[in-house]
């Protein structure tokens, strides 16, 4: 099931428990006079934490979220070597392609004798598969230009990170 489709099943879900609940005072007879109310199916959502780290630039923290059984997203908070801190979102269809890459980032910057100031930065990559559709960059809401290494260095990343999670992950037995 694609993510889309895993949202819309939710979404439905949801619709169904809230027109239930709504309605609930008011059973509607079948003909044999006994009421009868839908019974929706549970959506399970799992979380599987980790870490990672090259040992020279970079070291994070990332948790695996899986709904039924199957990866959705990967969340990574990351704490670069120069103090920086970048959060990424790593979205995956069915098939575990990724589907968008996201990445928000703090930058330490300066120019000349001036203070450094804080840069916020989003990156927004959109791919079909493994093909890039689009890619937008804002550094403090300004439009810049993305450029092929910034694509690269987080498509390599991404790759890293989802090498050390499994694609399918049921919970361990609570009934034991």
């Amino acid at each position: 099931m694609t993510l889309s489709k895993s949202l819309l099943a939710v979404t439905l879900v949801c619709a169904a428990a809230l027109a239930a609940a709504a309605c609930a005072d008011q059973k509607s007879p079948v003909a044999d006079g006994i009421a009868t109310t839908a019974t929706a199916a549970p959506t399970d959502t799992l979380t599987l934490d980790g870490l990672w780290s090259d040992s020279v630039t970079a070291q994070s923290a990332y948790t695996a979220k899986y709904v039924n059984g199957t990866l959705v997203v990967i969340e990574e908070q990351m704490l670069l070597a120069d103090s920086t801190t970048s959060s990424r979102s790593y979205f995956y269809d069915a098939d575990f392609a990724p589907t968008r890459l996201v990445e928000h980032r703090a930058l330490m910057a300066a120019s000349g004798n001036s203070t450094p100031k804080m840069l916020r930065s989003i990156l927004n990559i959109y791919l079909s598969g493994y093909r890039i559709d689009s890619a937008v960059k804002q550094v403090d809401l300004t439009a810049k230009t993305v450029q092929p290494y910034d694509i690269d260095n987080m498509r390599k990343h991404e790759r890293e990170v989802f090498a050390r999670v499994p694609t399918i992950y049921a919970a361990p037995r609570a009934d034991r």
